[in-house]
Order: C-alpha cells, then structure tokens, then sequence
C-alpha cells in the first residue's frame, strides 16, 4: 500500500504541499494495522512508520537545511479529544489546557494539541508506541482488541530547500 500510494506523495510533501492520508472502513477491516502496523518490526510497519523513515531519508539530501519536524497524536472518542502525547506537564491556560477545534489563519488546528520536535523516524515510533498505550480499545464481535476510536497523527516538516539553479532557498 506504502510504495502505491504514499511514497509518491512524500516528494509532494518535501517540496512544501500538504497531503492527508484517510484509512476509512467497517470494524475489523485493518484501518489501524494499516496505517500503524506492528511498531516492532520493520517489515511489517504501517503506512505512518514507513512515511517517517521516508521524511528522514528525504531531509539527509544536502539541499535540505534548517529543518524542523513534529508530531501530533489526536483520538476523537465518544466525541471527546484526547492528546496521546500530553505527558502531563502540559501548559495550563486560560481554558487550563482543553482541547479544541478551531479555524485559524492557515487554517483547521486543535488548540492545546501537543506538538512534539523528532529528530529521526526512530523518535517517531517512539511516539506512537508511547501513544498506542493511552488509545481506548474494547472488543467487538470482529476484533477482539479494536480501535474504538478515531484518530489523527501529524507530521510537520518546516525548513528551507535550497533552488536547483542555486539562487537562494525556499521555505
């Protein structure tokens, strides 16, 4: 599924597009095998890992320079938001830290969403393997430990990409 669909997409994405990748289907189906897979073994990576590995291979070329990469884990469950990244010490404000929905300049973002800064594909597993521990699963009749919720992960690439005919960089 990865080298059909999502490899190409990733030059997309290293050259400032943005791109969405929706696993959508009954219970039972694999949406969460596909897009996670077994975080424990490389062959068997889902969609999210293997967009990772690809990110990082893409940012090693020297015309990439100044770059900064985060993450962001959201579950909707029973209409609720649920960081899967707040380690605890998140930043209490005005609405003592509560997630929202909200529309903003750029765009839809979640207010309060943790966003963490990872170095390699490797701090991303790290992450998501971290986050798999607070999803909310239950069992049904098709699968005995399903996701019983929906969730989103982000990945951010910011930095600059220096010009083919060398005049200067792009952000």
């Amino acid at each position: 599924v990865f080298e059909a669909t999502v490899k190409p997409m990733i030059s997309d994405v290293m050259r400032g597009f943005e791109s969405t990748v929706f696993a959508y289907g009954q219970t039972g189906t694999g949406k969460t095998h596909t897009m996670e897979g077994s975080l424990s073994s490389p062959e068997l990576y889902g969609v999210i890992p293997r967009s990772a590995q690809a990110i990082f291979e893409h940012l090693k070329q020297p015309q990439y320079k100044d770059q900064v990469v985060t993450c962001s884990y959201l579950e909707i469950y029973n209409e609720e938001l649920r960081d899967l990244l707040d380690d605890g010490t998140a930043k209490m404000n005005d609405k003592q830290g509560k997630l929202e929905i909200m529309e903003g300049k750029n765009g839809t973002f979640c207010r309060n969403l943790t966003e963490r800064e990872v170095k390699s594909a490797e701090d991303v597993l790290n992450l998501m393997q971290k986050a798999q521990q607070q999803r909310i699963v239950g069992e049904t009749k098709m699968n005995k430990s399903s996701s019983r919720s929906h969730c989103l992960f982000t990945i951010q690439v910011h930095g600059k990409i220096t010009l083919l005919n060398g005049d200067g960089d792009m952000e």
